[in-house]
Order: structure tokens, then sequence, then C-alpha cells
């Protein structure tokens, strides 16, 4: 086993981000539990080695993961840290995902605190034109309105995500984003 203070070698540099790939595959497919056994570990090498791109990218899908499976409190923790990390790197992209990811935990947790999590979330991502991540971002708070009863805002935030998705021809996220769209009231109705 390797001492803390040895830096992580660019071969598990490579297995690790193969193994995030897979781990993020098990998410998509339903199975989050695989997930999070193979990041678990994976997380702890990489802050051992100090690894932080590695830690970055993998602790967004393990917190993921962990809000797949239910594990609210293990994906909140995972994205505290994970931001707290962001933060030291100056990464803007991971600051913004985190606060997105955020978002979506408190949706389940603490539904108020949702909306400043998402809205930080779009900030970020406008000022560095990530527009994927903005549209998540805008459904996560399409969602949020949603939740509190403001079908206007829902609908005004959930279709900017659709267009903003259907342009850039993202996969799985429009069908999602139409399903909320057909759950509000007719739009004459808001």
């Amino acid at each position: 086993m390797r001492s803390i203070d040895q830096s992580f070698s660019a071969r598990e540099a490579r297995k690790a981000w193969a193994q995030g790939i897979l781990a993020g595959a098990w998410c998509l497919i339903g199975e989050p539990g695989k997930a999070i056994e193979l990041l678990e570990p994976l997380i702890q090498i990489s802050r051992a080695g100090r690894f932080a791109v590695g830690e970055l990218v993998l602790g967004e899908t393990l917190a993921r993961a962990y809000l797949l499976s239910g594990e609210y409190e293990n994906a909140r923790k995972t994205l505290e840290d994970h931001l707290k990390l962001a933060n030291r790197c100056r990464s803007s992209k991971y600051i913004a995902l985190a606060h997105y990811w955020l978002g979506e935990v408190a949706l389940k947790m603490n539904p108020a605190q949702a909306g400043i999590h998402f809205e930080r979330s779009i900030a970020i991502t406008q000022q560095i034109k990530a527009e994927n991540n903005l549209a998540l971002s805008y459904s996560g708070l399409g969602r949020f309105y949603k939740r509190q009863g403001d079908a206007e805002q829902a609908y005004e935030y959930l279709t900017q995500a659709l267009e903003i998705f259907e342009r850039l021809g993202t996969l799985i996220e429009p069908d999602r984003v139409k399903k909320e769209l057909a759950e509000l009231p007719e739009e004459g109705n808001l």
C-alpha cells in the first residue's frame, strides 16, 4: 500500500478515470449501488495521491450515485466536501456542478434551500458559458418552482432548459423536462 505522501501515478489516474466513466454508466442504467462501491475507494485513493482533478470528477459522480440511491445525507456531505475542493481549485465548472447537485439533494431533504443552489449554479454557468449545465440548473430551478406551486416560474425555467437541451442535442434530459412541463397546468391557466 502506498503512503499518503506519494503522488498518483499516470497509470492509476487513467484507471481511475476509466472506472469513473463506468460508475457514471452504472448511474445511467439505474445501478447506483455499483457506482458507489466502485467510487468510494477511488475517492480515498485520489485524496491520498493528491489528485484533485480526479477527486473532483469522481466526487461529482459519487454524489449523484448517493442521490440516486436515496442516500441523501451522504450525497449532501460529499457535495459539501466537493464544493470546498472546487473552491480551493478555483474550478468554476465544479463549483457550479456542486451547487446544481446540492439543489437536487435539497429538493429531497429541504426543498426551501434548493432554489439558492440552482440560482448560484445558473449564475456561474452563464458566466462560463457551460450551456448543458446551465440547462440542468434551469430544469432544477423549474422543478423547485413547481414544488413551490409557482407554475408560471416553473414553466419559464423548464422551457428555457428544454430549448437549450434541444439546441445542443442533449440526450435523455429533454424527455425529462417535457414530462415536467406536461405535469404543469395549461399555459393559459398559469
